[in-house]
C-alpha cells in the first residue's frame, strides 16, 4: 500500500470526517499531496532538494526544518497554525531524505549552505528557522552561519550535542559512526513495524511516550508524522537515515556562544525522545536563548502546545 492510500485509508475513518475552514485541507490530505507532488531545486553543487510549502503563500516566510526520521511531508502538520497567523513555510528536506539526493559525505554545518541555496531561489532575503526535535541542530546551525540572512531562530524539544549527556544516551548515536551496520538494522526493523501496521506502530509509540504523548500519537499529528516517515525514506533507502544518526554522534562545529541571532527553545520535561538535559545546555550556551519548558508534557505533546506561540514569536 502507497502512502497516497493509506492516507486515503485514515482519511475513510473517524480522524478523516472533520470540515477544514475555508481555504484549507485536512492534514492527512494535505501529507498525501505533498508527498505525492514534490516541488524540487537544484542546488550550487547539482544535488536536487526536495521540499513543500504550506500554510498562507502570502505571509511572512519561515523555514522549518523536520525531524527525523521525516520529510517535507512534516509540514503538513503546521498548515493550519501557519494559515491562522499568516505565515509561509517553506520545508526541506535533508539529502537523503524523501526526494532530495544523499550526499553521504555531509556535515552538519554543510546545510546552512543548502538553505541558502533554496532562500535564494525562492527569493527569500531574511527569514527565521525553526528546527523540531533532530531539525533543532540545523535550526542552531543556521543561526550560527547564516547570521546576515536568519533574523530568528526557534528550537522545538530539538537534539544537542552529545556532551550534555551521558554515555547512555548517546550509544544509539555513537553506533551509527562506529558500527553503521547496527544502526542500519535497527532502522530497518523500526521501519518494517511502522509499514507492516500503522495503527499498531502508533499505538506502541504511545504506549512507549510520556503520559502527554499518547493522545498525540493517536491523533492528526502523530499519523501526519507516520507518513512523513514513510517518505524520508521512500527514494533512497536507509543509508542516509544512518548518515544522519552518526552527525548528531560528532561534534557539531559550531561555536554556540557566538550566536547573536535571537533564539527561542521550548522543550517539555516528560521527553522521553529527547533528554531536558540538551534543552537546558542549549540554554545555557547560547548566549540569546530564551528557553521555556513545560513540566508536564513529553516530545509530540510540546510540538503540539508550542507550534502557535512559536509562529507567533518567529514571525511577529
Amino acid at each position: 500500500m502507497g502512502l497516497r492510500d493509506a492516507v486515503s485509508e485514515w482519511l475513510g475513518g473517524e480522524d478523516g470526517e472533520t470540515t477544514p475552514k475555508e481555504g484549507e485541507r485536512p492534514a492527512l490530505e494535505l501529507a498525501a499531496e505533498i508527498a505525492a507532488n514534490p516541488q524540487t531545486i537544484t542546488l550550487r553543487d547539482g544535488r536536487r532538494l526536495g521540499y513543500a510549502e504550506v500554510g498562507d503563500s502570502d505571509g511572512d516566510p519561515l523555514v522549518l526544518f523536520h525531524g527525523f526520521p521525516n520529510s517535507r511531508v512534516f509540514a503538513a502538520a503546521f498548515d493550519e497554525v501557519a494559515r491562522e497567523e499568516g505565515v509561509r513555510v517553506v520545508a526541506p528536506e535533508r539529502p537523503g531524505f524523501g526526494v532530495s539526493d544523499p550526499d553521504p559525505d555531509r556535515t552538519l554545518t554543510d546545510w546552512p549552505a543548502d538553505v541558502a541555496d533554496l532562500a535564494d531561489e525562492l527569493g527569500l532575503e531574511t527569514f527565521p528557522v525553526l528546527g523540531v526535535s533532530a531539525g533543532g541542530p540545523y535550526a542552531v546551525a543556521c543561526a550560527a552561519l547564516l547570521d546576515q540572512r536568519v533574523d530568528r531562530a526557534g528550537v522545538v524539544c530539538g537534539l544537542g550535542p552529545m556532551k550534555s549527556v551521558g554515555l547512555r544516551e548517546r550509544l544509539w548515536y555513537y553506533s551509527a559512526r562506529f558500527v553503521p551496520p547496527v544502526t542500519e538494522l535497527g532502522l530497518w526493523l523500526g521501519g518494517r513495524k511502522a509499514l507492516a501496521d500503522r495503527e499498531a506502530f502508533l499505538d506502541s509509540m504511545a504506549e512507549n511516550a510520556a503520559p502527554a504523548d499518547a493522545p498525540v500519537w493517536r491523533g492528526d499529528l502523530g499519523k501526519v508524522v507516520h507518513a512523513s516517515m514513510v517518505e524520508s525514506r521512500r527514494h533512497h533507502g536507509l543509508d542516509p537515515l544512518v548518515t544522519e544518526t552518526a552527525i548528531f554522534g560528532r561534534e557539531w562545529g559550531i561555536d554556540l556562544g557566538a550566536i547573536d541571532v535571537p533564539t527561542w527553545l521550548w522543550y517539555g520535561k516528560e521527553d522521553t525522545v529527547v533528554p531536558t538535559a540538551m534543552g537546558l545546555y542549549l540554554a545555557d550556551e547560547i548566549p540569546t536563548a530564551d528557553a521555556h519548558f513545560y513540566p508536564d508534557l513529553g516530545h509530540l505533546s510540546t510540538v503540539e502546545r508550542a507550534e502557535a506561540d512559536a509562529f507567533a514569536t518567529l514571525c511577529p
